[in-house]
């Protein structure tokens, strides 16, 4: 494969690395993907943000001083003082339209990118899947399938 990644890395001032032909970016992808030139990325894997209301300033300092707000406080197990989890159910109507609003800008800006035939991984959870997939699709983007992650007890299955 010739693949010039010093174009992409070199668009915007980000962290990246490159692994074999494959290049690992960490910055705002808004941003990035507006300098890409179109048809250029053959696959995105990303783990997007979900922050919609769990990382304003007010319910980090509940989190921080264990008052819970959206933060899931859990116990300790076996010792192990586990980190809070955030509430997606506390989702308000507005909150979840923002969150579609993103995903469907987001879409459009990697189907502009993404060369015909590409793919994209994304991490999701039950709750905001079927919200992000609705955006992904409003944004351009075909639906072709999932991987779903099963948790029972502390062993995990892929189905």
């Amino acid at each position: 494969m010739n693949l010039n990644l010093g174009i992409l890395s070199d668009s915007w001032d980000c962290q990246a690395e490159q692994i074999g032909n494959s290049l690992i970016l960490h910055g705002d992808c808004f941003q990035w993907f507006r300098t890409v030139p179109e048809n250029s990325i053959h696959a995105v894997v990303t783990d997007p943000p979900y922050g919609l209301k769990e990382y304003d300033i007010e319910q980090i300092v509940k989190r921080e001083n264990c008052n819970g707000g959206v933060w899931r406080i859990p116990p300790t197990f076996d010792g192990h003082k586990r980190a809070p989890l955030p509430r997606f159910t506390a989702l308000t109507q507005k909150e979840r339209a923002k969150c579609h609003d993103f995903f469907v800008e987001w879409a459009q800006l990697v189907l502009r990118v993404m060369r015909p035939g590409g793919h994209l991984f994304i991490a999701s959870n039950a709750f905001l899947s079927q919200l992000v997939f609705s955006a992904l699709v409003a944004g351009g983007l075909e639906f072709r399938g999932e991987l779903q992650q099963v948790q029972e007890t502390s062993r995990t299955f892929l189905c």
